[in-house]
């Protein structure tokens, strides 16, 4: 009896490895893109990762050609304890991480100013980001009433044209429609 359990066992390790890996694709090569390959690879599985821009690192991308690195995006790390995964990781790579004074209240930053410059590199004037960033937080609180009333999953962009729609003069245009775009990309920069 002892045999055919051995043999059972040789038999199985022998078919395991000649079994094909499990195969996953993985849709964006940003941060949490990348983390879910390198978990998925690690656990033996065959990984397709798919990025439709021409590098990887999604909003993690620092550019280099103004002759100075200037981070186009992901510039903040929230949490510079170990309570956030990358600090570890940053910290590995011999980067310094700072605490800000960044007090948050209500979803907002309280203590931190926002400059905003225009494409041309002229300062947006300071009254304008302050009055756009009362009309995108207008918008994140219509855009919560918005999901409280449907019981269905909708998206965010979604929920905004919603918003808008029922409140038009939430809409802005020009300049303060540019601004309005950078507080709906950073969200996570002045919210909570």
């Amino acid at each position: 009896m002892r045999w055919r359990m051995e043999e059972c066992t040789i038999a199985s390790r022998v078919e395991s490895q000649h079994r094909p890996l499990p195969s996953v694709i993985v849709i964006g090569a940003g941060i949490s893109g990348l983390a879910a390959a390198r978990s998925l690879h690690d656990a033996s599985f065959k990984v397709t990762v798919l990025e439709s821009r021409d590098r990887l690192g999604g909003r993690i991308h620092t550019d280099h050609s103004f002759g100075c690195p200037v981070d186009m995006g992901a510039s903040w790390l929230h949490g510079v304890c170990n309570e956030n995964p990358l600090a570890p990781l940053i910290r590995g790579l011999g980067l310094t991480l700072y605490r800000t004074s960044v007090v948050l209240h209500s979803n907002y930053i309280l203590n931190f100013q926002l400059y905003a410059f225009n494409i041309d590199g002229k300062q947006v004037p300071q009254k304008m980001v302050i009055e756009v960033g009362d009309t995108f937080k207008r918008i994140l609180e219509e855009t919560g009433k918005v999901r409280d009333e449907n019981p269905e999953d909708i998206s965010v962009s979604q929920a905004i044209s919603i918003v808008l729609d029922r409140h038009p003069q939430l809409r802005q245009q020009g300049l303060a429609h540019e601004v309005l775009q950078w507080y709906m990309q950073n969200g996570s920069l002045v919210c909570g």
